[in-house]
């Protein structure tokens, strides 16, 4: 949905998501196509694009932020495609900034459907692709799970004194390891690059995280799809349940 279609009657809530990756952004508008309060930004991946889209999505009216997508787990109970719901967003060497307490226990209510978890979210600027960094974010941070994206969204919105909320899947185990140079998989936008992905599948050293990654791609996506449907049929994010705004 264009920002220029931004626009809804009778100064509804508009929900803006943020999401780095086209394979992310397409559950939330297959679930939300008639739902003219969503706005769904396509970031790419990456701190730094997230916050541009974050900014942009204010700038369209949204009264809401949630950061939306795929993440890594950091903790061994956390497995695929468990729906993360943290009360704390960081980035590394960086204090954490809270969700807003309000849209948080509204989205709490999908736990009654969903495997959910709430500890701190971490952000980093580039993929953790082996267990022993992923140990070493936990025990640096304390968080159960990481991304590239949701810390700088929470901080766009912080400082514009809009709501934020994180709903991210987990995709990968804290042991399982990702394909050596799997970033370059995915382009500045968000979409996929076939050859360094094709450069992958013919190495034989890769076959194993490879298959790992894909069943664990498909459990997390099915979750993504479920998820979009059912922030849609609940209607956590209508705009005429807006809570009262609050911090955790």
């Amino acid at each position: 949905m264009s920002l220029e279609n931004a626009a809804v009657s009778g100064g509804a809530l508009r929900v803006g998501f943020v999401a780095a990756l086209d394979v992310e952004c397409a559950c939330l508008r297959r679930a939300g196509a008639r739902d003219a309060s969503w706005l769904v930004l396509q970031s790419g991946p990456g701190p730094a694009r997230a916050a541009s889209a974050a900014a942009r999505a204010i700038e369209g009216g949204a009264g809401l932020l949630v950061s939306w997508g795929l993440a890594g787990a950091l903790a061994a109970a956390v497995a695929p495609g468990t729906v993360l719901l943290p009360r704390r967003v960081r980035a590394e060497n960086a204090a954490p900034l809270a969700v807003d307490a309000a849209w948080h226990t509204r989205l709490a209510a999908l736990a009654d459907d969903f495997r959910v978890e709430n500890g701190d979210l971490l952000t980093v600027p580039a993929a953790l692709e082996s267990p022993a960094a992923k140990r070493a974010a936990a025990a640096a941070t304390g968080a159960v799970a990481v991304d590239m994206e949701s810390a700088s969204v929470a901080a766009v919105a912080a400082r514009a004194g809009v709501p934020f909320v994180a709903l991210r899947v987990v995709v990968d185990a804290l042991d399982d390891s990702l394909p050596s140079g799997a970033e370059q998989w995915i382009d500045e936008h968000g979409g996929r690059r076939l050859a360094p992905a094709l450069r992958a599948v013919v190495s034989i050293g890769q076959w194993r995280p490879l298959v790992t990654l894909a069943r664990r791609y498909r459990v997390a996506t099915r979750v993504l799809d479920r998820l979009a449907a059912a922030l849609v049929e609940r209607r956590v994010l209508a705009a005429s349940a807006e809570p009262r705004r609050a911090r955790s």
